[in-house]
């Protein structure tokens, strides 16, 4: 609809008011005072008012458009038919990567003694399970070990003995030895080569428990060990864990074995799969999120703890009855849809819906599939749909007939009035700053086109931090309307392009003012919102 067609709408509109108040009574009145009189009193205004004739007979349903497949074109209004398919959800969201708890190993020696010889000796240090630390010498395990001998000797000469409770005292006291060796974590090979040296070792060597990295190194050589002392801390990085945060509002769409992806600026052409493991089982009060765990395969070794990720969670939510977002218009209160009724009939519907999911909400109840319904401009039809309701209610009022017009006086009744078909209503206002300061943060919103059309524009906002660095970690989205009373706001998403903007898709359907809200969401930050101004030109 043209903004035209508004200003001849309200112009007839404000033509009925004051005919309704100043003409009703008096056109009644000098109704007897002959037709050929009215006639010529009248006659230059009554052509003013063409069109009005039909206004008695008009019948408009409530909620109800008519809308040409011209006009339908110029609005751009798309049609499509309500369908079953599949929905998903992408969560996004950062985090940062860090060690697989269940693959960190804490070596400890369990008998105090002084350290020799130190194999594995620097921090970073990749060791082999099985392979070398460290030797110790200790004056406890070297006893130990004499005693175990003298145990076997025993034994070995009182195994013979024709007594049973010498032999089962004998092999008790072996055993008791050995499990004392074993308690320290002497090995069962240390053991066997024990057993056929027959001699005690000065020193023995402890081994890595299991492979990985040195992350932490506690001990050099010549030094004194306790028992409470933590020697190495040894981490597996074949695997690591994401902690990730996820708003409140998502965390009914996150579960535990659901597909998760992450990028890193480090490696932007690669894209790392893994899955959620756990999600925490409290809120961060102050960030309104909850921390979830994601588990990733690191065979290559890219992914370091402590790098910063971002994060896309895939949602599933099956098939489900869907129409596309920009097709719903919410007023607050109720949620409705524009029936295709053909020879372009809209009607309004008022339905219940579920989640919203990638562009598209579930529905609950009030529609049917296969029925079509308007896919975008919903709001222009709701304008036009009340502007007919207004429309069919003058056409009701008494003294609207064109038979009580033609009884006013034109030099009183309408003299005034000839005028108003010069009346024009479409001057825009100038567009406001396109650039605006809100906390640390700098907002630049700008369309493509460049000058801002009557149509289809893409909404483009780059948003730059304190620093001058252009933010790349928010959720970002536009609402948009005329700055014209009962104009419902339309809604669409930002998706961050290459070059760092956040961009949507938004259809100004006709020239004008038009007010732009744009909303940024940046986890643990409080969400922003500033208004801007564009002017659609034809």
């Amino acid at each position: 609809m043209k903004l035209k067609t508004i200003s001849k709408a309200f112009a007839l509109f404000v033509l009925g008011a004051a005919i309704f108040a100043l003409g009703y009574g008096w056109g009644v009145k000098t109704k007897d005072q002959g037709a050929a009189s009215a006639q010529t009193s009248t006659g230059s205004s009554m052509e003013n008012m063409k069109g009005m004739e039909g206004m008695a007979g008009m019948n408009m349903t409530p909620g109800t458009a008519m809308v040409s497949p011209e006009k339908q074109q110029l609005l751009g209004v798309r049609t499509t038919t309500v369908e079953a398919k599949p929905l998903s959800r992408t969560v996004r969201t950062v985090g940062t990567i860090t060690y697989d708890e269940t693959r960190v190993t804490h070596v400890h020696s369990k008998i105090e003694g002084w350290v020799e010889k130190l194999y594995a000796n620097y921090t970073g240090k990749f060791v082999q399970k099985g392979q070398p630390l460290f030797t110790l010498y200790s004056p406890d395990l070297l006893a130990t070990q004499g005693e175990y001998l003298l145990a076997l000797k025993s034994y070995e000469r009182l195994s013979s003995s024709s007594l049973p409770e010498v032999r089962s005292g004998a092999d008790s006291l072996v055993q008791a030895s050995k499990q004392r060796l074993a308690l320290w974590d002497i090995s069962d090979q240390q053991i066997r080569d024990l057993e056929q040296k027959r001699e005690p070792q000065k020193t023995l060597t402890f081994y890595a428990p299991n492979s990985g990295f040195i992350i932490k190194k506690d001990v050099n050589e010549g030094m004194k060990i306790m028992p409470d002392k933590e020697i190495y801390t040894i981490a597996d990085l074949s695997t690591v864990w994401v902690d990730a945060d996820v708003y409140e509002s998502e965390i009914p769409f996150i579960k535990v074995g659901q597909q998760a992806t992450i990028n890193l600026s480090y490696y932007p052409e690669e894209t790392f799969k893994g899955k959620i493991s756990y999600i925490y089982p409290y809120l961060d009060e102050k960030t309104r999120t909850v921390k979830v765990r994601l588990e990733f395969p690191n065979p290559g070794l890219k992914l370091k703890p402590d790098m910063y990720i971002n994060a896309e969670l895939k949602v599933d939510s099956g098939r489900h009855l869907a129409v596309p977002e920009e097709a719903v218009l919410d007023t607050g209160m109720r949620k409705i849809v524009f029936l295709d009724k053909g020879n372009g009939h809209f009607e309004s519907k008022e339905i219940k819906l579920g989640s919203k999911l990638d562009g598209f909400y579930q529905v609950v109840s009030g529609l049917n599939e296969g029925q079509k319904i308007a896919a975008s401009s919903v709001f222009l039809l709701d304008s036009e749909s009340r502007l007919s309701e207004a429309m069919a209610g003058m056409a009701g009022m008494e003294g609207m007939k064109m038979e009580g017009m033609q009884g006013m006086k034109g030099t009183e009744g309408t003299k005034g009035m000839e005028g108003m078909k010069d009346m024009k209503m479409d001057t825009p206002m100038k567009a406001g700053p396109a650039e605006k300061k809100v906390g640390d943060l700098t907002l630049n919103l700008s369309t493509s086109p460049e000058k801002t059309k009557a149509g289809e524009n893409m909404l483009r906002l780059k948003v730059i931090d304190k620093t001058g660095k252009v933010v790349k970690d928010a959720d970002v989205s536009f609402s948009y309307t005329m700055t014209m009373p009962g104009m419902a706001p339309s809604k669409t998403e930002g998706k961050l392009s290459k070059d760092g903007i956040y961009e949507g898709k938004a259809n100004l359907g006709m020239a004008g003012e038009w007010e732009v809200t744009v909303a940024v969401r940046r986890s643990g930050q409080k969400e922003i919102q500033e208004k801007f101004k564009l002017v659609a030109q034809q």
